[in-house]
């Protein structure tokens, strides 16, 4: 018995020492993508269910080593644009006035809604593969504060006007915009959830795709219910040292 602990102890430190041995990464990361953002559902009335909007995110992590170059934690500061866009089509309509004059309409609602967030994310890294190309796996949460919104909504109407003994149809479009920063009016500027990424790292470069789900209920609205952010995009990531 004594001798299978010795051995086991043995090994364990011979581990130790191989992974001792292994070149440390550099201290700093550059991280940047391209996202697709919604949100859970829309926050402004009768404009339709929220579609992708794309966004551009960027920031730096300080890398801290666990086990080098395989096992680590990620920390940093980082711009998050998070959103949606929508549009809401409603049937067309049509009746007829005096003098058989002949009227159809259709209205359509579009809404933007531009969120950006300083974001703190903390993930686990893991490293696996050989010398210059792994497979690369990261896992964390992240908290993040909106610091600016704009909610830009169309509301759009087309209609249509004509004679019956002209039998031809001549459009007419009316519009107005509504602009609201959306921070003051239904949302809260508090954002917390959990990120995951998967790609291939060459070098110092990674390559991948990631994943964010908030888990904060970012409405001030009771009646819109929950309403959360999430994202899903390309990333690229790069080390670097001796930058501070």
């Amino acid at each position: 018995m004594k001798k299978v602990c010795l051995l086991s102890i043995s090994l364990f430190l011979s581990s130790l020492s191989v992974f001792a041995q292994r070149e440390a990464d550099p201290r700093w990361v550059f991280m940047m993508g391209l996202n697709g953002t919604d949100m859970s559902r829309s926050l402004v009335p009768n404009t339709g269910e929220p579609m992708i909007k794309p966004a551009f995110t960027f920031g730096f992590a300080r890398n801290i080593e666990l086990v080098p170059k395989m096992l680590g934690i990620n920390a940093g500061l980082r711009y998050s644009p998070r959103g949606y866009w929508s549009e809401q089509r409603y049937p067309e309509k049509e009746y007829t006035s005096g003098d058989n004059n002949t009227f159809r309409f259709a209205d359509r609602t579009r809404s933007w809604n531009a969120l950006h967030y300083l974001d703190i994310p903390v993930d686990v890294v893991l490293q696996v593969g050989g010398e210059r190309t792994k497979f690369y796996a990261s896992a964390g949460g992240y908290v993040g504060y909106g610091f600016y919104g704009k909610n830009k909504v169309r509301f759009n109407k087309v209609g249509f006007a004509a004679d019956s003994s002209q039998a031809g149809f001549e459009p007419v479009q009316t519009y107005h915009r509504v602009n609201v920063d959306p921070y003051k009016e239904s949302l809260k500027r508090l954002d917390y959830g959990f990120n995951v990424s998967v790609g291939i790292r060459r070098n110092y470069t990674v390559l991948g795709l990631t994943y964010s789900q908030g888990l904060a209920n970012v409405s001030n609205l009771a009646r819109n219910g929950s309403v959360s952010n999430r994202s899903f995009g390309l990333f690229i990531k790069y080390y670097f040292d001796d930058a501070f």
